[in-house]
């Protein structure tokens, strides 16, 4: 079932992730479907399939919906800023 939801949590050198769903649902991410695409980045709205594994839900087929505004900070071309 293809759902959407919003990146909270991205770790770049392990590939791994937390997706909270628009049905306000935890999904964890891992690893890159999107070969030669940027790995997403925190605030960034997706859409992902849906699915079940033993140890939770999970995100497959990670999509970028649109560049979102981070909680942390603020979305820029190289980044997410820290507020100060």
């Amino acid at each position: 079932m293809i759902k959407t939801g919003r990146i909270e949590f991205y770790d770049r050198p392990t590939a791994w992730g937390l997706i909270v769903g628009d049905d306000q649902e935890l999904y964890v991410v891992r690893g890159r479907d999107g070969r030669g695409t940027p790995p997403p980045r925190v605030g960034e709205r997706v859409s992902f399939e849906a699915g079940v594994a033993t140890d939770g839900k999970r995100a497959a087929e990670v999509r970028l919906v649109n560049r979102g505004l981070s909680p942390f900070g603020r979305e820029t071309a190289g980044g997410i800023r820290p507020l100060r």
